[in-house]
């Protein structure tokens, strides 16, 4: 009891502290025009750094029916990863005139995610939860349903549908299931009890504590905060699933590519390679900040040592950073003040067992304050990259594992 005292209080300091940092306003970017892609599509609301999906809920029936359930401290119904880029993927393939995506009401706070076994702290929620997925079935009885659900969500979704919350009339309905880090997955020995194997598909990043050994306060842990290069699989499971109903369903999606972005007003500056392309995970923060209201950085962090270990960007309102990367190195960061804008950084190549990475990182403002400086000075590929006029530096896109492999920027206009 003691122990799982002192873990409560960990994380009720770890999430205070996690929202002081975002207290203080800085400069913020301009909103952006929803009209162009599909990756806002039916997200003309959004809440901070959040998606809200209420197709089903305010909309009319359509062929499918997609519900996700969002993580720990995620704001608004669908989070900010990876409920949104699931729905981006299905409604490249479905079109957005046969799939209504919705998210699932309920707290999702932190304290609630730190269950020992395999009960949710409050069976109140998933109660609530399962009586609106009846709601939405009920509202289009035709439509048929893929579900997903990340972190505590993904337990939640896994309560509700083994739990005989839902009746079995419902549950065939549901042809696919996905969790990504689901705080469940080991105590239900890799399955959704009562949901047929061949509809159920979970992805376990391959250091999330939470997923690989059941232990629900490593929702704190990076491994476990970043599921966004899940999406594109787990959209095609759902549509290799959604196809055994409508043999006409293309079963694959197509990588969302940087002009869907760019017409949004990102721009893509070159990559700097430091490990050979396809090295680590993929990632592109385009995907993250096309569903914000607007773009502000409120801070710059980062780890390094002899390389470039850990980078991450804390956008307004957002109560935790953006990063990539892995967890070694000296911890930096720098915060912006108001009217203050990233626009240049310096990347230089550095050696690990004489393969190349990202071994000198600098960021500097339009301010002239201290810049943030990771991994170690070298004369190797050192280039100068600057964000333009009128324009910032917002975001990332590159590869990374342990370490930061591979590095573009990401720049977006700068209205004052």
């Amino acid at each position: 009891m003691k122990i799982i005292s002192g873990v409560f209080f960990l994380l009720h300091c770890l999430s205070a502290a996690s929202r002081a940092t975002v207290a203080q306003p800085r400069g913020i970017h301009a909103p952006r025009d929803r009209d162009t892609h599909l990756l806002d599509a039916r997200q003309e609301a959004a809440t901070g750094n959040a998606a809200v999906e209420n197709e089903v809920k305010d909309g009319h029936c359509k062929d499918f029916m997609f519900l996700f359930l969002r993580g720990s401290t995620q704001q608004a119904n669908m989070g900010l990863q990876p409920g949104p880029q699931v729905a981006a993927y299905l409604r490249q393939v479905l079109t957005p005139e046969r799939i209504a995506v919705q998210g699932v009401e309920y707290p999702a706070t932190l304290q609630d995610n730190l269950c020992v076994n395999n009960q949710l702290c409050r069976p109140s929620e998933v109660t609530s939860a399962s009586k609106q997925v009846r709601q939405y079935m009920d509202k289009c009885p035709k439509s048929t349903v893929v579900m997903a659900g990340y972190s505590q969500g993904a337990a939640m979704l896994s309560r509700l549908l083994s739990a005989r919350l839902v009746e079995p009339e419902y549950r065939r309905r549901v042809v696919a299931a996905v969790t990504f880090g689901n705080t469940m997955q080991r105590y239900n020995h890799n399955n959704i009890p009562e949901i047929p194997a061949e509809s159920v598909k979970m992805f376990c990043n391959d250091f999330d504590p939470v997923c690989k050994i059941g232990v629900p306060f490593g929702a704190i842990m990076p491994d476990h905060r970043d599921y966004r290069p899940s999406a594109k699989p787990a959209a095609e499971f759902m549509l290799q699933r959604l196809a055994t109903v409508d043999k006409t369903i293309k079963t694959s999606a197509a990588d969302m590519s940087f002009t869907n972005y760019e017409s949004l007003g990102f721009k893509f500056h070159d990559l700097h390679l430091g490990a050979a392309k396809g090295t680590s995970k993929p990632f592109n923060d385009a995907e993250a900040l096309a569903g914000l209201d607007y773009i502000g950085v409120v801070s710059l962090s980062g780890k390094g040592a002899a390389r470039v270990d850990n980078i991450g960007v804390l956008y307004e309102d957002m109560a935790a950073y953006v990063e990539h990367g892995g967890k070694g190195g000296q911890f930096k960061r720098i915060d912006l003040k108001e009217g203050e804008y990233w626009t240049k950084t310096e990347m230089c190549n550095g050696k690990k067992k004489k393969a190349s990475r990202i071994g000198y990182f600098r960021a500097e403002t339009n301010k002239g304050s201290s810049p943030l400086e990771l991994g170690t000075k070298t004369d190797d590929n050192c280039i100068t990259y600057e964000s333009g006029e009128g324009r910032a530096f917002v975001g990332m896109h590159g590869e990374s594992g342990d370490e930061i492999d591979s590095l573009g920027l990401i720049s977006y206009p700068i209205i004052e």
